[in-house]
């Protein structure tokens, strides 16, 4: 190799180098760009869910605030905390909605998770059961899950007959703490689950609700009142939701109820239980969050459970 072959052959190896040099560089700024953009991206959707969150606590705090200042021995779907459509609360960035439901329109399951069971809670349970033309023995099966024996009531089950399933499970031996648990229980489908949702609802660690005739849909009102057609239950429910009543004993005189047999027994007109569904989005971020809210009094109203996408 002459000099100038050898001169040649250095200038491409420094210019191969050269380029090497550059791509890794390159590679490299390309990778930290890269790696900034997912950082800043990540950080960026952290914050917009914080805000999210931030802004369904605020439908909480309002719900709580619209409560206080509500009549608390008269509840109805005349009063400021219901709307027939979520509320829509505009905000930077984004949408926040709240929509608040009676908890107390319907039957507690939980009621009758206690040994002592209200006789008028497992009438009403069975008859919610007949109305819908499922068999009644099923309230047996209901109580069964939630009570603290391996007793079986007759037509019920005990956790022998779920250890042999396909899927092996116990009872719960407790109160439901969603009324989604009926799902497990043996001899309920899709179906019927959807037909109780009409009638039941699982207010967690509270077994002695009682059921307000002035937001109980036509169901409910049907499951309280035998005697009432279907037509004349959701007549009375809409009758009661535009003139509620002061007192249970007034169901009574009613021109739709009167001269029917009413047990007036675990009735009410007032509710302490309410449900919030909530909804805030903010840029990529969203969210629904259901709470349960207790208001015990207008000076003692708390969130006694939150849960995001859903209860």
């Amino acid at each position: 190799m002459n000099v100038f072959q050898h001169r040649r052959f250095k200038k491409g190896v420094a210019l191969i180098t050269a380029m090497m040099v550059m791509s890794l560089a390159t590679i490299t700024a390309v990778s930290m760009t890269a790696d900034q953009q997912v950082y800043l991206r990540r950080t960026e959707n952290i914050r917009f869910h914080e805000q999210v969150f931030m802004y369904l606590l605020s439908a909480e705090d309002f719900t709580k605030i619209v409560l206080a200042e509500d009549d608390p021995k008269q509840d109805s779907l005349q009063d400021d905390w219901y709307s027939e459509e979520p509320v829509v609360f505009p905000i930077e960035g984004g949408v926040l909605t709240g929509q608040v439901f009676d908890l107390q329109g319907k039957l507690n399951i939980n009621n009758l998770s206690k040994t002592q069971r209200n006789k008028w809670d497992e009438d009403r349970l069975r008859q919610a059961l007949a109305n819908n033309n499922i068999p009644t023995d099923l309230a047996s099966v209901i109580i069964d899950w939630m009570d603290d024996n391996q007793d079986s009531l007759p037509g019920g089950a005990e956790d022998v007959d779920y250890l042999s399933g396909d899927r092996s499970y116990r009872t719960a031996g407790t109160k439901m703490g969603s009324i989604s648990e009926l799902k497990l229980l043996k001899g309920i489908n899709q179906e019927k689950y959807e037909q109780l949702l009409e009638v039941l609802i699982a207010i967690p660690n509270e077994d002695n609700t009682t059921i307000n005739i002035n937001t109980a849909p036509g169901p409910v009102l049907r499951m309280i009142i035998p005697e009432l057609s279907e037509s004349e239950a959701e007549d009375l429910a809409e009758d009661l939701a535009e003139n509620p009543l002061n007192e249970p004993d007034d169901l009574l005189d009613h021109a739709l109820v009167k001269g029917k047999k009413v047990d007036v027994n675990g009735l009410s007109t007032e509710t302490n239980y309410f449900l919030l569904e909530s909804f805030a989005s903010v840029q990529r971020a969203k969210s629904k969050m259901e709470s349960i809210i207790y208001r015990q009094d207008a000076k003692n109203i708390k969130v006694v459970m939150r849960s995001l996408g859903g209860l």
